[in-house]
């Protein structure tokens, strides 16, 4: 799917959104695009359209509404955002009933506490997908993420685990008759992104625990120490960190899975992302639904592209 470059002209008019749809976007800086990549689209955030101007969303702060307008018009931290609405019965419109049951469900997970950051979203789409980077940085940096994506105490949800929650567990009868089908995809072979290595570690170190902290310790005091024309090819041949390796990556990716009960840890669905034979998941855990999975789900219809960045002059 092609949504990174090409803007809808003209883009979505809000007026044409309504409750319950879906807007995926792209963030800005660095651990978005690792997030991207790892899921092999194009989008780093999800949320949901509730009534009143807003959306619903989780943030730093915990789920919470968010003035929609302020949203679109913010490109500092976006740079696009995409709509999609779930297909009812027959591919039509879904029920007003349907639309306020999810508006309902979204509401009762306002202000959980403890949102689940980034960090802990990257790692969760790694453990689904298991494609490995090469880059030894970018190998520390993944086997630091699947720890912190291990699932806690806190109640706390990614961004597009909101999203799903809202529509697979409304209140619509039979329970789950609204749930997103996600479809298990094939693994991607982009290259790894071109990563701004100093702003990805300033970007993630404050969402670190201390044993996340101290792997990365090393590589971060490097950083600091380098200048910027001595970035090029950074860790390509570095020898100062403690290989990882992918028997190591595959035993953390299989802890995240086993805690989180989801499909993809057994061998035949594991096969089917290497072989891209798309099968539908019968029961994702809502933890593991990336923004990406809702992008590809046969359950939703792309409406348009409500902003894109202005390119530089």
């Amino acid at each position: 799917m092609d949504t990174n470059t090409t803007p809808d002209a003209p883009p979505l008019p809000l007026a044409d959104l309504q409750t319950g749809d879906i807007l995926l976007m792209l963030g800005e800086g660095p651990l978005s695009e690792l997030i991207a990549w790892a899921s092999d689209g194009a989008y780093s955030h999800a949320a949901v359209v509730a009534d009143g101007g807003d959306l619903i969303e989780a943030a730093a702060s915990g789920v919470r509404r968010y003035p929609l307008a302020q949203r679109i018009a913010d490109q500092a931290n976006y740079h696009f955002i995409d709509a999609y609405r779930m297909l009812g019965d027959g591919g039509g419109p879904l029920e007003p009933a349907d639309l306020a049951d999810i508006l309902a469900k979204a509401e009762s997970l306002l202000g959980i506490p403890y949102p689940i950051d980034q960090l802990a979203l990257l790692g969760a789409i790694m453990a689904v997908r298991g494609k490995w980077p090469v880059h030894p940085w970018a190998r520390l940096l993944v086997r630091v993420a699947l720890d912190h994506a291990l699932p806690d105490s806190t109640g706390g949800m990614v961004c597009s685990e909101v999203v799903y929650r809202a529509y697979a567990e409304c209140a619509a009868t039979p329970p789950g008759r609204l749930a997103p089908e996600i479809v298990v995809g094939a693994r991607g072979t982009a290259p790894f992104p071109d990563i701004d290595w100093k702003a990805l570690f300033d970007e993630i170190w404050p969402l670190l625990r201390p044993g996340g902290r101290q792997s990365l310790q090393a590589p971060r005091n490097q950083l600091n120490a380098m200048k910027s024309v001595d970035l090029a090819g950074l860790g390509e041949a570095d020898g100062s960190l403690r290989p990882v390796s992918d028997d190591e990556l595959e035993l953390a990716r299989q802890a995240v899975l086993a805690q989180s009960a989801h499909v993809v840890a057994n061998e035949g669905a594991d096969a089917l992302l290497r072989t891209g034979a798309g099968p539908v998941d019968p029961k994702p855990n809502p933890r593991l639904v990336s923004p990406e999975d809702l992008a590809d789900s046969p359950s939703v219809a792309r409406l348009g592209r409500l902003m894109q960045r202005a390119s530089a002059a």
